[in-house]
């Protein structure tokens, strides 16, 4: 049987930023960066009242689910902090070095993990409490959490190493589709998951504000608002 395996935690610095890259991206294995992001900018600028001044009048995906990047919804981020209250945002951006939400500024670029060469796209996101995110994949990514606490699920779906899992990760998009929510998922599927022989392992982390999720390019994450969050993801280029 399976166990739900706790991803590595661990503090980077200039000292050990090699072990990153050599034991986590390079291999595709997910890790919890701990308090990566605790001194950035946006950890002590960042409330709803900056987010508008700053970045107000910019528009934004207004999600009613947990398939933030099929919305089609949108809005002023004003007028989602306003008149959306209990719904979700999540707007994925082109990465421009010259043409970007001003609130990005607030993330130090280059940095020990990424520089603006290889950022593919990034997102802003702000959630309520039991909100979150389905079954999904995408390129490598760090997720920067600002406030709140969120509970991942995480495992290989790619189809060159992993045949299995994206069968599962293909299963849960059928199961799962637009109109429906993470919460269900955490609990109807995860407690079966372990039982699942074929899914070499399955891990789990709890990410608190300052700490950066590195989530690898095409393993299947899923994410369950413990709180009302806020942070930004930037996906990256291999």
């Amino acid at each position: 049987m399976n166990q739900l395996h706790k991803i590595d935690e661990i503090k980077f610095d200039s000292s050990n930023i090699d072990l990153f890259f050599s034991n986590y991206f390079h291999p595709r294995i997910p890790v919890l960066i701990k308090d990566g992001a605790s001194d950035w900018p946006l950890m002590w600028k960042w409330n709803k009242g900056y987010i508008i001044q700053k970045a107000g009048k910019y528009p934004c995906a207004i999600v009613e689910d947990s398939r933030p990047a099929a919305s089609r919804k949108s809005d002023t981020i004003e007028n989602y902090f306003s008149k959306h209250i209990g719904k979700s945002t999540l707007t994925l951006l082109p990465y421009h070095k010259t043409n970007i939400l001003p609130i990005l500024k607030d993330i130090p670029i280059p940095n020990l993990f990424f520089n603006d060469k290889n950022i593919h796209r990034y997102f802003f996101y702000h959630a309520p409490k039991d909100a979150g995110t389905l079954p999904h994949k995408h390129r490598d990514a760090f997720n920067i959490l600002k406030s709140g606490e969120k509970k991942w699920i995480f495992h290989d779906a790619s189809n060159s190493s992993s045949k299995e899992g994206e069968s599962l990760l293909d299963h849960y998009f059928n199961m799962y589709p637009i109109g429906t929510h993470a919460i269900d998922w955490f609990e109807k599927e995860l407690p079966a998951i372990i039982n699942k022989l074929e899914i070499t392992k399955v891990y789990e982390c709890i990410q608190q504000p300052g700490d950066i999720v590195y989530i690898p390019s095409e393993y299947m994450h899923t994410v369950l608002n413990l709180s009302e969050v806020m942070g930004m993801v930037l996906e990256i280029n291999r």
